[in-house]
């Protein structure tokens, strides 16, 4: 093959890779639980998908049931918050699970919960209150915090996703590179060529330098 074909090709290639590469949305994460609590006669248990998306809906599934025959709820309450601007906490969602109800039998809700488009990637959490007797008895935990969600940072994923791209792209032509250095070619096509090299090389560091700025910090609420 022509080197200055060879040249054209890779150069298409390596533009084609910036302008298709990115990062689609996975399938919504399992659920899995996130809190469980198994105290006076009562059992409350949490369950929500590991990770997500800003923009995405995730299920939130609640739980309850009783060990004994029967007891009366007061009330079961458990409030989702994320984080804004990395400081700024929303509020997700308020769930009244159950209130001034008899629990006999298992009771289990899924509530859907959107996360906002503008949500900071990081850790999302929930809030749970409950008061109920059991015979006769005034049963309360306080207020308890647990880890509900982890918000994927997208950008930085496609920016992972170009990296990788460009990365494939860069190992290419140094493989053709180093197969037409073995060879006897012409002077001005192999310039050509080390000329995409140092491009590639070059957009390849810058993207490393962008990838390690864009990783998001950990925030802690």
């Amino acid at each position: 093959m022509n080197l200055k074909k060879l040249c054209v090709m890779a150069l298409c290639a390596f533009l084609l890779s910036l302008a298709f590469s990115g990062v689609g949305k996975s399938a919504p994460e399992e659920p899995q639980s996130v809190y469980c609590l198994e105290y006076g006669g009562l059992t409350v248990d949490i369950r929500a998908p590991d990770q997500a998306y800003p923009g995405e809906n995730i299920t939130v599934t609640v739980k309850t049931e009783t060990a004994v025959p029967e007891i009366y709820v007061k009330s079961i309450k458990v409030e989702l918050y994320g984080v804004i601007d990395a400081t700024t906490r929303v509020s997700l969602e308020n769930i009244t699970h159950l209130r001034n109800s008899f629990l006999s039998s298992p009771h289990e809700v899924q509530y859907n919960v959107t996360i906002p488009d503008d949500i900071s990637p990081g850790l999302t959490y929930g809030i749970i209150n409950c008061e109920w007797d059991l015979w006769g008895s005034p049963q309360k935990i306080p207020s308890s915090g647990f880890v509900l969600t982890y918000i994927k940072d997208i950008k930085l994923e496609e920016l992972q996703a170009e990296y990788d791209e460009l990365n494939a792209s860069h190992q290419s032509i140094v493989e053709d590179y180093a197969e037409l250095k073995s060879g006897t070619k012409e002077v001005d096509s192999t310039r050509n060529l080390m000329y995409i090299f140092i491009a590639t090389t070059v957009v390849s560091s810058i993207t490393v330098v962008v990838l390690l700025m864009k990783k998001p910090k950990k925030v802690w609420v």
